[in-house]
């Protein structure tokens, strides 16, 4: 950290930090040069030990500076200047004084009211519209409440573009933005316009309700109208439509957000919300480059792809959640087990590091789907081994204790008849009638209802069919519980005994 009072780069005065972590941190600072003009100092440090690999980054990080130098909006601070000292790289901006969305929300008792939500997403749309009509468009990537600034005079800043990512390592966290405000397509490296309105939805959803999503399991949004039963029916379903999982069937553009909001709140828009637009064509995306170009300056950097353990569809190898099942992947099998194990045994010689393993799997088809069922099958062969084993030790046991017995009344002289094992052995246990991928899917289930709370809830899959039972505090617990069991089970029909304690009138 820079101490006060220390002069950057022969021009700038650093006077107080004023946030960030990791290898970013930013800082108020003036400009010996310019009348003391005050500025925000963004220092991000670099880790890397090939000289190559940080000449490539430092091109990257030169090459978006000079494009977000370029921009011209009232709600993106401007640029003023970049430079680097050794493997220390700065970027001077405008300072914008307010408080982020985050900190709003924590002096506003966790929610904002409704007409204040609407204002702030028609300047972030504003702002999205502009970046998005540029040639080539940018997407923003990162939209969430901390990435927003709110003036003293109500006006909204984008801050944070994300340019420190050029200088930290290829992970998860850093290349797609923040879980559970991205986008399902975003944790497969693709980005597109539509992309940034999932990301407004899913901050509109918790500006609205509370509920923050970055606690919660990815892709999980339980309807507004559930958890804010006062709020506008036409907001909630707008919210709803912006966060569709398939980008498809999303909002297609900031314009017809913007449009359908205005019809909302009434401020001279149409009367009906605007038809749905043609799908945006998706953003440029990389095609092997090490770095992202200058013409696409959003776009993640694709790595290696490992099966997801619960659905076994290829998502990014150091993925915390599941992008189409939602399966936490820390609870069933850990995110260390994913990210950085070392190579199976199974796995071709040479191929120690996880991301060269995924990419050496990948073409070998054979070889690849093997390793996925040899792991789908160790949870399920636990299970009968430990099943197999109590049905042994119940059987056995009484012979040896009525053996023993015996053997003792034989030395004491005795001469009273001995019960035989039969009259005290219990009843024999049915083998569970289960199918292998039942039992599979509903040790997965177990594990993740567990990991969010949920011990009290129980159920029992058979095929494609799941019944539930249990009691929740609340009826957003129990909707949570219901898409939970569907998306990690795959189930079609679902039958929920669960009642809800809620008392009447709690949920307003």
């Amino acid at each position: 950290m820079i101490s006060s009072n220390t002069v950057v780069g022969n021009r700038y005065r650093v006077l107080t930090p004023l946030g960030g972590g990791g290898m970013k941190l930013v800082y108020l600072a003036e400009d010996l040069r310019l009348a003391s003009r005050r500025c925000a100092l963004a220092e991000m440090v670099d880790s890397f030990t090939e000289p190559q690999a940080q000449r490539a980054a430092l091109i990257s990080f030169q090459r978006e500076a000079d494009m977000l130098a370029q921009l011209n909006n009232e709600h993106i601070p401007r640029i003023y200047d970049r430079f680097s000292e050794q493997n220390h790289h700065y970027l001077v901006m405008e300072y914008v004084e307010g408080d982020t969305l985050e900190q709003l929300l924590r002096t506003s008792g966790g929610r904002l009211d409704e007409g204040r939500v609407v204002d702030i997403a028609l300047q972030i749309l504003d702002t999205l519209e502009y970046l998005h009509n540029l040639e080539p468009p940018v997407v923003y990537r990162d939209l969430k409440p901390s990435n927003v600034m709110l003036t003293s005079t109500g006006k909204v800043k984008l801050i944070d573009f994300g340019i420190a990512r050029f200088f930290q390592p290829q992970s998860n966290a850093t290349l797609i933005g923040t879980q559970g405000y991205s986008p399902p397509e975003q944790y497969r490296g693709k980005v597109e316009r539509c992309s940034d309105l999932y990301s407004l939805g899913a901050t509109m959803h918790h500006l609205l309700s509370g509920r923050d999503p970055a606690s919660e399991p990815p892709f999980s949004f339980p309807p507004l109208e559930k958890l804010c039963p006062q709020l506008d029916p036409l907001l909630a379903a707008l919210v709803g439509h912006a966060l569709s999982y398939d980008p498809q069937r999303r909002i297609q553009s900031a314009a017809e957000f913007k449009a359908r909001l205005l019809a909302i709140r009434g401020a001279g828009a149409p009367a009906r919300a605007a038809p749905l637009a043609a799908p945006a064509a998706p953003a440029a995306s990389p095609s092997g480059a090490p770095m992202p170009p200058a013409s696409a300056p959003t776009v993640r950097i694709k790595s290696g792809e490992t099966a997801c353990p619960v659905c076994t569809r290829l998502i990014p190898a150091d993925s915390s959640f599941c992008s189409y099942c939602a399966a936490d992947l820390r609870l069933v099998l850990g995110a260390a087990h994913l990210a950085s194990a070392p190579a199976p045994s199974d796995a071709p010689a040479g191929t120690g590091e996880p991301h060269e393993q995924a990419a050496t799997l990948r073409t070998q088809p054979d070889q690849f789907h093997r390793v996925v069922r040899r792991r789908k099958r160790r949870p399920l062969t636990a299970f009968f081994v430990m099943i197999i084993l109590g049905v042994v030790v119940l059987r056995v046991l009484p012979h040896l204790f009525m053996g023993l017995a015996a053997i003792l009344l034989a030395l004491m002289g005795g001469h009273d008849e001995v019960p035989g094992p039969e009259a005290h052995a219990p009843p024999p246990i049915e083998a569970p009638e289960t199918s292998p991928a039942d039992a599979l899917r509903a040790f997965a289930l177990r594990r993740i209802l567990d990991g969010q709370g949920y011990t009290s809830i129980h159920f029992k899959v058979h095929g494609q069919s799941i019944e539930l039972w249990g009691s929740v505090p609340t009826e957003a617990d129990r909707l949570q519980i219901e898409a939970t069991a569907f998306a990690i089970t795959g189930a079609v029909t679902l039958s929920d005994h669960i009642k809800v304690d809620e008392a009447p009138g709690a949920a307003e």
